[in-house]
């Protein structure tokens, strides 16, 4: 609902109610009094001139054209969204719930709008009733469907099927991927000019990095100094994606398996060392 609608809204629900009483209302959803005061203010000013309130001395009073507008607003907004989620109603459960709330409140402090809403809406409490059974079978259904998925998930680690994982990119992370690549050789794709002219030109081909043996330490080290990097690594059997301080593993599950454990382990011990 808009500032103009609640507005008018509280002043209908009070009538005569003042402008200091409409403010202590308002105010709490503001981070400030200034803002609160400014935004009353000019909704106060452009109802007026719309001649959707009228001041009788301090009291504030909502018109007849307001009271319309208010009713245009039920109609073509929020029983008309209703409408139309209610068409497709598991599609849409969570604006469904939200405008039902919305409804059951609005139409609680006011019988105009909660008639307005009964004779515009095209569902009814019916609709409702079966749609919740529809939630539960949907329910019963997506139970089932996790059961069978959670098996499927377990016979692919059985088949050490392709996994991933994301993790820290840190010294913790870069120690294991150098154990876990023993001197074999790695290749990598970097963009980043900075980095790229750090490197020796006899470690790039064709744009492909390649380094093996003593160099992938000082490599890796050389990835790890410059944090805001974006690379790719074509390590022996995975590929590790570095981005935003993250290094994404994707390889078979045993091995992405013992990545994980290892860094997790490191980390552990590295804890520990600093609490003794």
């Amino acid at each position: 609902m808009t500032l103009n609608n609640s507005i008018l809204l509280l002043i209908k629900q009070h009538p005569g109610i003042d402008y200091n009483d409409l403010y202590a209302k308002i105010a709490a959803r503001y981070k400030n009094p200034a803002s609160a005061k400014s935004a009353l203010m000019r909704g106060l000013k452009d109802m007026s001139s719309f001649g959707l309130i009228k001041r009788e001395g301090t009291k504030l009073l909502i018109t007849d054209k307001g009271l319309s507008s208010m009713s245009i607003e039920m109609k073509d907004k929020l029983v008309l969204k209703l409408n139309q989620e209610m068409k497709k109603p598991l599609d849409n459960l969570d604006d469904i719930v939200k405008f039902l709330v919305i409804l059951s409140q609005r139409g609680a402090q006011d019988k105009d709008l909660l008639n307005n809403a009964k004779e515009n809406a095209s569902f009814t409490i019916n609709d409702i009733v079966e749609l919740r059974k529809d939630m539960r079978a949907k329910r019963k259904y997506l139970k089932k469907m996790g059961e069978l998925i959670e098996q499927q998930i377990e016979k692919l680690k059985e088949l050490d099927f392709n996994d991933s994982s994301v993790l820290t990119f840190d010294e913790s992370f870069t120690e294991k991927i150098i154990d876990y690549c023993a001197g074999r050789k790695i290749s990598a794709e970097i963009k980043d000019e900075l980095v790229l002219s750090k490197i020796p030109s006899h470690w790039i081909k064709q744009g492909i990095i390649s380094v093996d043996g003593e160099n992938i330490p000082l490599f890796i080290q050389l990835i790890l100094s410059s944090p805001s990097t974006k690379a790719i690594l074509y390590l022996p059997r995975i590929k590790v994606r570095i981005m935003a301080g993250k290094a994404t593993i994707f390889g078979p599950y045993k091995i992405v398996q013992e990545i994980i454990f290892q860094n997790q382990l490191n980390e552990i011990l590295l804890e520990s060392f600093f609490e003794k």
